[in-house]
């Protein structure tokens, strides 16, 4: 349930995440005073990793962690499958053996607490039909990384929905759900976090997730919802479905206001097939499915490619680089981070890119322009993992006899 996140790191020493390998970090330069940052920063999975150097307000070297853990979960590549309690485990278990990240470290700064259901038509329609949230119209945004989606942006958070399947099948993967709809809500201050006692990851998690299904219901039944099925050949259908209808007459007769949007909601409530309580029993289906335990059965698993999964089947959109461990599941011909995979990340993490460039691409093309920097990374992946089979056939040659063959 957990998406995005940003917290302060305390009790790891910026030299320990300095040296670790696993982390390239760099400093922007501005190219008209030679001026460095005031941070540096590294990538891994896209997870960004900024250590900020020491001010006249803190006298350490503070640092920040920020992005999603369920895009970390499929190594930095999309959000769209199942990411419940046993992968959000399985990930910090990752980040402790990586970084010594505990949980009791991490102060949270920002967090987005949401799900991914299957709704029974199609998301856009679906989406079509939420106009307001509670006095709020819901406005349409589109970014890159995200395609269109909804929100209502408050004070202390935003509540968002947006269609996962049509984004992410644009970009090459492999999926099977009909549908897919996504409802979060983004806690951009900490005031309710903090008045339910959490400050830090390791609260969160000791609260509960499944704490927040109610929050995530509530917001979902807050929404000024019109099913053409309920008004069709009505007298209301062309007012109830114009969304300026309802912003006019909240400006001009808020009374009025609330009786037709009372009336509203209760012809939904009587309509026999009621799409707008069928999401909330499909948010409340899935909240649940995300926060049931499984006990893990091998704990010698290889990190995240194949640790415990809330969901039983075997995710097509999990396939790894052999190289890089970057998720390749977008693109078809190779086992390795190839130009398609490499173009995905150019266009929807330049984070991760960036951080695969300055590892794979030699100094000699640093200057080439984008298309042939994208062959040449993709070239020197397949010759480092060349050049580790033929390091491993040198120390293990075919003619060699193995343990297995020689006691058996």
């Amino acid at each position: 349930m957990i998406d995005f996140i940003k917290y302060e790191l305390f009790g790891v020493d910026p030299k320990h995440l300095e040296s670790n390998d696993k982390l390239i970090f760099h400093n922007k330069v501005d190219i008209q005073t030679g001026e460095l940052g005031s941070y540096i920063n590294a990538t891994y999975k896209g997870l960004e990793f900024k250590i900020y150097e020491i001010t006249e307000k803190t006298k350490y070297r503070r640092i920040t962690v920020e992005g999603s853990l369920h895009k970390y979960w499929n190594s930095g590549a999309h959000n769209f499958n199942d990411f419940g309690i046993n992968e959000i485990r399985e990930v910090l278990k990752e980040l402790k053996y990586y970084f010594n990240i505990l949980p009791k470290n991490c102060v949270i700064r920002q967090l987005e607490i949401g799900v991914n259901i299957f709704p029974p038509v199609n998301t856009k329609s679906l989406l079509n039909c939420c106009l307001m949230h509670k006095t709020d119209r819901l406005k349409w945004i589109f970014t890159k990384d995200e395609g269109n989606y909804i929100q209502a942006e408050y004070q202390r958070h935003i509540f968002k929905l947006y269609d996962k399947k049509t984004h992410y099948l644009n970009k090459g993967f492999t999926i099977t759900e009909n549908n897919i709809l996504r409802i979060e809500i983004k806690h951009t201050k900490m005031y309710y976090l903090k008045s339910k006692g959490i400050n830090t990851l390791e609260d969160l998690l000791n609260y509960g997730l499944h704490n927040f299904s109610s929050d995530l219901v509530e917001h979902w039944n807050s929404i000024l919802f019109f099913d053409k099925s309920t008004f069709k050949g009505t007298k209301e259908e062309p007012l109830y479905s114009n969304p300026n209808y309802w912003e006019n007459l909240l400006n001009d007769d808020y009374e009025k206001f609330k009786y037709e949007r009372k009336k509203l909601n209760n012809s939904t409530l009587l309509n026999p097939n009621n799409l707008k309580s069928k999401i909330a029993r499909l948010v409340k289906l899935k909240c649940k499915h995300l926060n049931e335990e499984i006990p893990e059965i091998n704990p010698l698993h290889i990190r995240l490619k194949t640790g415990k999964r809330t969901s039983a089947y075997c995710d097509p959109n999990r396939q790894f680089c052999q190289i890089t461990d970057l998720n390749i599941s977008m693109q078809k011909e190779s086992i390795f981070l190839s130009h398609t995979g490499l173009k995905y990340y150019h266009k929807t993490d330049k984070k991760i890119f960036e951080e695969v460039k300055r590892k794979y691409l030699s100094i000699n093309w640093k200057d080439a322009d984008h298309k042939k920097q994208i062959k040449e990374i993709a070239h020197n992946i397949r010759n480092k993992a060349n050049n580790l089979r033929l390091k491993q056939e040198r120390l293990y040659p075919s003619v060699q006899r193995t343990l297995f063959e020689i006691t058996a």
